[in-house]
């Protein structure tokens, strides 16, 4: 092709036509320009490809941290619900001798083993922003990656961690000198522990036990909810990335 391009501006000189000649020439540069620009499109092409992959691969390790951290959040929401309810069953025992006490067992046990601690993983975050948070293309995801990992998650994190930890331990303090517990051998083999009482109906009535449902309840009532607004974030911030991976 090359060798065309020079025979023909060989033929134009040697026959003394010029004007031909600069048309020709003319050409031949855009010609070139084009096939320059042509070039630097495909490779922006491919760099934009890439990119691309990198990003939902990226947008992908995060979805799957979220589904994890969302599972182990909502067994946390349920268990303290179901909390709630064992604490309100205790006091409707506590007002009324005739109320029945037929799940008293599990409302002790869920009482005795309310109270956490808030893990929570974040490693798929910290590996989009070792490589530049600007990878994510999407401004609303991008926006809510930076709010949910770097700002709820550690607000939620510090006030169960170390603003409701001194309830915790009151709570779990009280209960053990109420109820103290042994360990026995379950059905599966297993190490667990008995709760110890002789008489519940003058438990019921103790000025400590009163005290311990009201930690208990202290506890439900500002983690409960905090809890759920952070799961409903992380539902939303899943469905925002499950509907970006899956657009071409």
């Amino acid at each position: 092709m090359i060798k065309l391009f020079r025979n023909i501006r060989k033929k134009l000189v040697t026959e003394g036509k010029t004007t031909n000649y600069l048309k020709y020439a003319i050409g031949e540069i855009v010609l070139v320009m084009i096939g320059i620009l042509l070039a630097l499109q495909i490779n922006n092409w491919n760099e934009t490809r890439k990119d691309r992959v990198f990003e939902v691969k990226m947008l992908q390790e995060v979805k799957k941290s979220l589904q994890s951290d969302i599972k182990d959040k909502q067994y946390v929401v349920d268990f303290f619900k179901s909390t709630e309810n064992s604490i309100n069953e205790l006091l409707k025992m506590r007002e009324d001798s005739n109320y029945p006490r037929d799940s008293v067992i599990v409302h002790l046990q869920n009482l005795e083993r309310v109270g956490l601690f808030f893990p929570f993983t974040d490693g798929a975050f910290e590996a989009i922003k070792s490589s530049g948070l600007d990878k994510i293309s999407n401004d609303e995801i991008r926006n809510e990656l930076v709010h949910l990992y770097s700002y709820s998650f550690k607000s939620i994190s510090i006030f169960i961690n170390e603003l409701t930890r001194p309830t915790m331990i009151e709570k779990f303090t009280l209960f053990a000198q109420i109820f103290p517990s042994t360990l026995h051998s379950g059905t599966d083999g297993k190490a667990q522990l008995k709760l110890q009482y002789n008489n519940f109906e003058e438990l019921l009535l103790l000025e400590d036990f009163d005290k311990l449902l009201h930690k208990a309840n202290l506890l439900t009532e500002s983690i409960t909810p905090r809890l759920i607004n952070l799961v409903d974030k992380m539902i939303e911030l899943e469905n925002l990335i499950t509907k970006e991976i899956e657009n071409p």
